[in-house]
């Protein structure tokens, strides 16, 4: 039985992401609403930290944001963030991710369900990385800067393209 997945194909390599619509079918959803319309190519992966995450979205390289035709999807927290897992950024507002997500490159379980509010809700994992972790963590490896307290990169890392495929 055939799963879908993304392929996120970037300027360091190539990054596949089985969808896990088992455990966050809405997100999921707009996941590959948001390939499918092309959203991510031309976008990048923008933050680095080492042992944490790598995130990106719907940021080009020079700093331009797209906005994302959907809005806030509702937090489906299912799913603990152990490495490789891939999840939805959001604000403190359990409702606000839009498009932006990040890889998890440790057992990042503080960003686990802890209370019933706010940050404490937990992150939604939508996906898991099944090929190009190395590539996760070669970006992860790449200079940064601080900008509003987050490790920055300073020469975003280029989506060339997202396709879905299945795996």
């Amino acid at each position: 039985m055939s799963r879908p997945a993304i392929l996120f194909s970037t300027t360091q390599g190539n990054i596949k992401v089985l969808l896990r619509e088992d455990a966050a079918p809405n997100h999921c959803r707009v996941m590959k609403a948001l390939v499918q319309s092309g959203a991510y190519n031309g976008c990048c992966f923008y933050r680095a930290e080492p042992g944490f995450v790598v995130q990106g979205g719907l940021r080009a390289a020079s700093g331009e944001t797209k906005q994302s035709p959907h809005g806030g999807i509702p937090l489906e927290y299912r799913l603990p963030n152990r490495r490789g897992t891939v999840t939805m950024a959001r604000w403190e507002d359990p409702t606000s991710a839009t498009s932006e997500f990040f890889i998890n490159l440790g057992e990042n379980t503080h960003l686990d369900r802890t209370s019933n509010s706010g940050w404490g809700l937990g992150f939604t994992v939508w996906g898991e990385v099944i090929e190009g972790m190395d590539v996760a963590e070669r970006i992860a490896q790449l200079p940064t800067q601080i900008q509003g307290g987050l490790k920055m990169l300073r020469a975003p890392v280029t989506i060339n393209s997202a396709q879905l495929c299945t795996v």
